[in-house]
């Protein structure tokens, strides 16, 4: 696993942004307007070789489809008034083609030729909105079964809305009119057409990612009823869906590469998922970074507005927004054809991988071969029919085989293996509709424990979590603080003012999910008035006199409870941390459990499996018609899909960051953020599209989206609500003012 750029790509990358930083200004753009082509910026792309960045030898640097992603987004983060993504991809067609086509390529390379391509067949458009044509001398194009080569097409009046350089065509018009017969030429233009619609995905979400930055960064200087007006919530949480939304985006461009770098089935689909998701990510994006200048994002004389219409415009340029989303649903669900995708390059040169990686693959496998041995079904309504996935039997059985915490290190008694693979293995179960909340909960607390806590307590508890003998709850929180853990009233004093005293432990927790079957808690507690330096943790057993639980009921069938600690007597050696240092412990344990938000994406991915073969059954009508043969339903399903996907995207670059030590502040909170949220909304629309069968409460198909669209609901409050995640990304990606106390 690898998401990052490499090193020769970080070079184009920086080398672009130098360019497009003094050639790509405001006024620049702003003279090049109504045509959208800068020619002194044309000449200095040309010279920099990015139009043939792709294109074969000895034409041009045949350079892998993740550099052109590179060149790609700097051409839209500047929003560049030059065809670099369709001049990269046709040059690369004509060179592929050979021949008359390649013979044009000189003329490219002096700049006395511009070659562009059409987006659909002239058989069946003769008139188009062709990308890059306003200043192009040749156009591409594919006319049923043969490409041709046009030169001389008539232009029709025509102003578009983003002055991004099309031109309206009459293709039927050209004086010129040249076949190209080259083996699989319709295949290699159709290889093209996708490359496009990447290409361009990773320039729309670029420029929504630099619009939002550049609101954020009015935000932190405009004031409005004496404060800047990023130090309301209403401001910042908008910006920080909207980036939030913008890098998945960019992680699902840089999957879609991935996956054709490597020959993936599901590669085709994963192009318009980007194409398709780059517009939805990037159209509001623009839209609320307008809005935070007020009135003046709506002048011409700001640059808010560009974005705002340089994005639009690119991300509807091939197809409205249904029809895109359409193109994913057959892509998925069958009734499109075969797709060609462009070669992506040596898969060493493309660099970006997010495979788990061969170790963790190999223990996904044994956890499947594990799984296989059960009676799945059985497990399954087991699943289904508890309230909080406890099997302990199977758990010290997944002990035994090192897959209960597959990452935990050799010299806790654990297996030792990758995050990667435990990741791989927690999804291979998660698969098998099994919720695992006493695992998940355990293995996070066995890490602080690990990190943080006395030997005596490690030496104690590390080996009974590992063969799966023990387990952990949160104690967090209380009734009265909510997400606001530093809040906490549940005291802890010392028995006497000896170094290294007991503590008499006595307070109320809420919301504790495992308090019903764990052995210890890891306890926030009250040391010292001071609301942050006043925090002490404490790992305490919970097998004496003094602790109480009592059952919570939730909508969502999964158990919590009220947790009761009345003069529990803890032996110090199971502080965690220092006395009143707790904030640096409960810092720790809250980036564990805000990594990422896997957990609730594989909800989600139950549901929309469940959905899938709901859909792919003949429903009632008389004519044996699917659900699935509905465009509406067809469309709700590839949604889910697409956000699965970005989620899916955020997730692991969250693992690949930590594992690397590259992790950012908003890595977590982002991907929490996102998957809790696409979890509660695709489940809550999926229920809508089906309609009655969703009410039946029961274990299939329908039933299932039923219990999912309520197992979904707390999953933007567990972890930190989905307001505090806003507010931690929109401190942390855009450095908008802290709004919290």
């Amino acid at each position: 696993m690898h998401i990052a750029l490499s090193e020769d790509q970080t070079l184009l990358q920086d080398s672009l942004q130098r360019v497009f930083r003094e050639h790509s200004t405001g006024a620049r753009i702003r003279a090049a307007e109504p045509s959208g082509f800068d020619r002194a910026l044309w000449a200095i792309v040309l010279e920099q070789g990015i139009p043939l960045l792709r294109t074969p030898e000895p034409w041009g640097s045949h350079a892998s489809l993740m550099h052109a992603v590179v060149a790609a987004e700097e051409s839209g983060r500047s929003l560049a008034s030059a065809p670099v993504v369709e001049t990269m991809v046709a040059n690369r067609l004509l060179g592929l083609l050979g021949g008359d086509a390649a013979q044009l390529l000189e003329a490219v390379t002096d700049g006395k030729a511009l070659v562009t391509l059409t987006l659909h067949d002239i058989d069946r458009r003769k008139v188009q909105v062709v990308p890059g044509a306003a200043e192009a001398t040749h156009v591409i194009g594919l006319a049923g079964n043969e490409v041709l080569l046009l030169a001389g097409c008539k232009a029709l009046p025509y102003t578009n809305h983003g002055a991004i350089g099309c031109a309206k065509l009459d293709l039927g018009s050209a004086s010129t009119r040249t076949q190209l017969k080259a083996t699989d030429a319709a295949k290699l233009f159709e290889a093209a057409v996708e490359e496009w619609r990447l290409l361009n995905a990773a320039r729309v979400v670029a420029a929504g990612r630099r619009a939002v930055e550049i609101a954020a960064e009015y935000a932190c200087e405009r004031e409005a009823f004496g404060r800047k007006i990023g130090d309301y919530q209403g401001v910042s949480h908008a910006l920080a869906d909207a980036v939030t939304d913008l890098d998945g985006a960019r992680l699902l461009v840089w999957r879609s590469v991935d996956l054709i770098a490597h020959g993936a089935p599901d590669a085709a689909a994963s192009v318009a998922m980007s194409a398709w998701w780059s517009g939805e990510a990037a159209r509001p994006a623009t839209l609320r970074a307008m809005r935070v200048f007020g009135g003046y994002g709506m002048t011409m004389e700001y640059d808010a507005q560009l974005y705002f219409r340089k994005a639009n415009a690119w991300s509807l340029l091939a197809n409205s927004a249904p029809q895109q989303l359409n193109a994913v649903a057959d892509r998925l669900y069958g009734n499109g054809a075969a797709v060609s995708l462009p070669d992506a390059g040596d898969a060493a040169e493309v660099g970006i991988d997010f495979d788990w990686g061969p170790d963790a693959n190999e223990a996904a496998e044994r956890m499947r071969q594990f799984a296989n041995k059960l009676d799945l079904p059985k497990m399954e309504r087991f699943m289904r029919d508890s309230h909080d996935g406890f099997h302990r039997d199977m758990y010290k059985d997944l002990a035994k085989e090192g897959l209960l915490y597959p990452d935990y290190p050799v010299e806790m008694g654990g297996a030792g293996l990758s995050l990667r693979a435990a990741c791989a293995v927690f999804e291979v179960q998660a698969d098998l509709g099994w919720h695992m909340l006493a695992q998940g909960a355990t293995d996070m607390i066995g890490k602080i424990i690990y990190h943080f806590a006395s030997e005596e307590a490690k030496r104690e508890i590390l080996p009974k979590v590992v063969s799966g003998d023990v387990y952990c709850s949160l104690g967090y929180t209380e009734p009265s603080n909510g997400s606001d853990i530093f809040a906490v009233k549940t005291s802890a004093k010392p028995v006497s003012d000896e170094p290294g005293s007991d503590w008499i432990i006595n307070g109320q927790k809420m919301f504790t999910s495992v308090g019903h079957i764990g052995n210890y808690s890891l306890m926030i507690t009250r040391t010292a008035p001071d609301k942050y330096k006043g925090i002490t943790v404490f790992i305490v057993p919970l097998d004496q006199p003094g602790y109480e639980f009592t059952e919570i009921k939730t909508i969502s069938e999964e158990r919590t409870n009220v947790t009761f600690y009345r003069n529990l007597r803890v032996p110090d050696r199971y502080r965690i941390g220092a006395v009143n240092g707790g904030v640096k412990v409960m810092a720790a344990a809250l980036t564990l459990e805000q990594t990422g938000g896997d957990g609730y994406l594989y909800g989600l991915r139950h549901a929309y499996r469940h959905a899938l073969a709901w859909a792919g059954q003949p429903n009632d009508n008389l004519d044996g018609t699917r659900p699935l043969d509905d465009p509406d339903i067809r469309r709700q399903l590839a949604e889910t899909a697409v956000r699965i996907e970005v989620g899916a995207a955020l997730g692991r670059y969250c693992y690949w960051a930590f594992e690397n030590g590259k992790t950012r502040k908003q890595d977590g909170p982002m991907s929490k953020l996102f998957c809790s949220e696409a979890y509660l909304w695709c489940s809550q629309w999926l229920m809508a599209a089906v309609g009655p069968e969703a009410l039946e409460i029961g274990y299939d198909g329908a039933q299932i989206i039923e219990w999912m669209s309520r197992r979904c609901i707390p999953g933007t409050v567990y972890a930190g609500t989905s307001e505090i995640q806003r507010s931690i990304v929109a401190e942390s990606a855009l450095k908008l003012p802290r709004t919290r106390g």
